[in-house]
């Protein structure tokens, strides 16, 4: 009877380091996963279809808002092309490079 219950002791003690183990390489897989998902994250924008959008176009764009001048933001109401210029990196080149963008004057009487 000894040495059954020493050998069912020594299987418990198996089990629980394996227990033990199992639970720190989930928690490592967990930590992985959320590093791959933050990872991920910074890639997924670059899907984006505005992305895909020719130069020319986007331009276009930025003039309509221009000539419509309907921002919600009354500070940026009457400066729609900084507030295009503020959104990313390529929406600035893209807008600085334009004169027209920006020789608009909006004058309300």
């Amino acid at each position: 009877i000894s040495r059954v219950l020493a050998d069912v002791d020594k299987d418990l003690d198996d089990c629980d380091s394996e227990i033990s183990r199992l639970q720190s390489h989930i928690i490592f897989l967990q930590n992985h996963r959320q590093r791959l998902e933050e990872y991920r994250g910074c890639w997924e924008p670059l899907r984006s279809p505005i992305r895909r959008q020719p130069n020319e176009i986007i331009l276009r764009v930025f003039d309509l808002v221009c000539d419509m001048n309907e921002l919600t933001s009354k500070k940026l109401q009457k400066m729609p092309a900084l507030a295009i210029s503020g959104v990313c990196f390529r929406w600035r080149a893209l807008a600085t490079s334009c004169p027209k963008l920006w020789s608009r004057i909006s004058i309300q009487i």
